[in-house]
């Protein structure tokens, strides 16, 4: 619209200086003849000569009449011809002027066009990067409402040194890649990893195992299989790899390491229970499972389901041996501590034997050696602990009968992610200030969800 303000200045009437602007049309008329015959004539020959003239007058005069004419004129004619040529130009020129998409357009602006694969581009959760949640759309433009793969743990086995089949055994189905340009570009998971706390190394083979069952009670929360990482044996004594120390006295899975005999701690680490004492700064016989993962277009968090249990209950609650169960996360979302751990109760204390969730015991008196006297009334009961191996019977508190250690029992962990974004999420455990009395995770149902939290939660 702009470059048409120049052609309206230079045209007869608007300012021009060119040959037509100083046509004499008085002289014109009288050579017609008479004055009305005359002014006919001039009009006809104006309009048979703009056309001509114009496109060889204006180039040679809008450089001498333009910076004369403009400062002038404009502030005189903006205040009537805008309002009257605004309502009439926009519409017709935006049309032609405004950039499109073309045959591609991408309307709700999710980063997939039509072309891509966009089967509602008016709508920016739904494209072929989301997640197909059961909500009567088909969120993932597959073509089929509501198909999400949420089984893939059937046939895993026990033994399984693939860090990949752990995340089928906590149900994610989906595999990517770091790297892929669209339409191709899906959710899933692009790496994983069984290693140390400090990145390096692989741990113990036989400290982490692919289970159906985690004694006589307690079973996956989801389909046929979940994940169980150990600072021991991963076994219940039904399971190939028990020993008569599992859990407890425990056993030392991995040789002497660089840090006080231990392993490197992940950043943010060693901490504790406040009011207990904190561990040395060194992880023993850890375990760490990480898994990276490409967040779905239309997933605002996730969830999973984990349960801890320990030797250490009673007699070493709230003292520097109490070993920990931590997720860490690695998101650009808002939310997430300084240490990255997203597993804690609403006091803050990580995974752990002093943590509000672990009360799936025998009730009585706990931190008998050397900890902090406490109680625990153990409101889960110890019916759970059924075959597992933490349900011995021990008394070390002054001979009260109690049981070899105890548990957490199912907990829910959500967290918040940014859609669409490459996050790592690792599940680790490790013993404090040694490497006896064993402690353990069990974790199944990993799903993503479209609620959106400001941090992470921990709940029943």
């Amino acid at each position: 619209m702009a470059l048409g303000l120049p052609i309206l200045w230079l045209w007869p009437g608007c300012g021009s200086r060119s040959p037509l602007d100083d046509y004499d049309y008085e002289t014109d008329a009288g050579q017609g003849g008479s004055g009305g015959s005359g002014g006919a004539e001039a009009g006809v020959d104006t309009g048979l000569d703009a056309p001509q003239d114009a496109p060889l007058d204006v180039p040679q005069d809008a450089p001498l009449d333009v910076p004369n004419d403009v400062p002038h004129d404009v502030p005189q004619d903006v205040p009537h011809d805008v309002p009257q040529d605004v309502p009439l130009d926009v519409p017709q020129d935006v049309v032609i002027d405004v950039s499109s998409d073309g045959p591609c357009p991408d309307d709700d602006h999710d980063g997939w066009t039509t072309c891509d694969g966009d089967c509602d581009d008016h709508n920016p959760l739904v494209n072929p990067g989301a997640y197909d949640f059961v909500n009567g759309i088909d969120d993932d433009c597959d073509g089929v409402i509501d198909n999400a793969v949420t089984d893939c743990s059937d046939g895993l086995a026990y033994t399984s040194q693939d860090a990949r089949d752990y995340a089928l055994a906590i149900d994610i189905c989906h595999d990517t890649l770091l790297v892929e340009p669209l339409p191709d570009r899906r959710w899933g998971l692009i790496s994983s990893e069984l290693r140390l706390s400090d990145g390096t190394g692989a741990p113990s083979p036989q400290a982490h195992s692919i289970i159906s069952s985690f004694g006589s009670v307690i079973g996956p929360r989801k389909n046929s299989n979940m994940a169980y990482i150990s600072t021991g044996e991963a076994a219940t004594p039904s399971q190939p790899y028990f020993t008569s120390e599992t859990p407890q006295t425990g056993t030392q899975m991995l040789p002497p390491g660089p840090v006080m005999g231990g392993y490197p701690l992940p950043a943010g680490f060693p901490t504790n229970k406040q009011g207990c004492a904190v561990p040395v700064g060194a992880a023993f016989d850890p375990v760490d499972l990480k898994l990276t993962i490409r967040v779905p277009t239309n997933a605002f968090s996730f969830a999973f389901d984990h349960s801890f249990f320990s030797a250490e209950y009673p007699e070493y609650a709230c003292t520097m041996y109490n070993d920990i169960w931590a997720v860490l996360l690695h998101s650009t979302a808002a939310g997430i501590a300084n240490n990255h751990d997203i597993v804690f109760d609403a006091q803050g204390t990580p995974g752990s034997v002093n943590s509000n969730f672990f009360d799936l015991c025998v009730a009585g008196p706990t931190g008998c050696s050397g900890g902090v006297p406490g109680f625990n009334f153990c409101a889960g009961g110890s019916g759970a602990l059924a075959g597992t191996g933490y349900d011995g019977f021990d008394a070390p508190c002054n001979n009260v009968p109690s049981s070899i250690g105890g548990g957490t029992g199912w907990v829910t962990t959500e967290a918040p992610v940014t859609p669409g974004e490459i996050m790592t999420i690792e599940f680790m455990v490790w013993d404090s200030s040694d490497g006896i009395y064993d402690s353990a995770a069990i974790f199944d149902n990993f799903r993503w969800q479209q609620t959106k939290l400001a941090t992470p939660d921990s709940h029943r």
